[in-house]
């Protein structure tokens, strides 16, 4: 059954390292801007909107096509990491 995972650009490395991690690394992750949560309904639909034509796409194409283009899909971090303290 075709699937699309979607997942914001802030946890894209992530889910890419998961999905590598779980033996599919051409598993096609449709990225979206972060955050989500706390938008209103017209901000989240905007979103949605921009993303439609990917989401169509994942689900359309034959799996074997989708794993070679997103096994190749070069994921840039959003920022670098700055560790903070535990305890301040």
């Amino acid at each position: 059954m075709p699937t699309a995972t979607i997942c914001t650009d802030e946890f894209v490395s992530l889910g890419r390292t998961e999905a590598q991690a779980l033996g599919m690394p051409g598993l096609p992750l449709v990225v979206i801007p972060h955050p989500l949560g706390g938008l209103r309904p017209e901000e989240v639909r905007a979103k949605a909107e921009g993303a439609i034509d990917e989401i169509v796409y994942v689900l359309t194409q034959p799996a074997g096509k989708l794993a070679a283009e997103y096994r190749e899909q070069k994921i840039e971090p959003k920022s670098k990491f700055r560790p903070k303290p535990l305890f301040a």
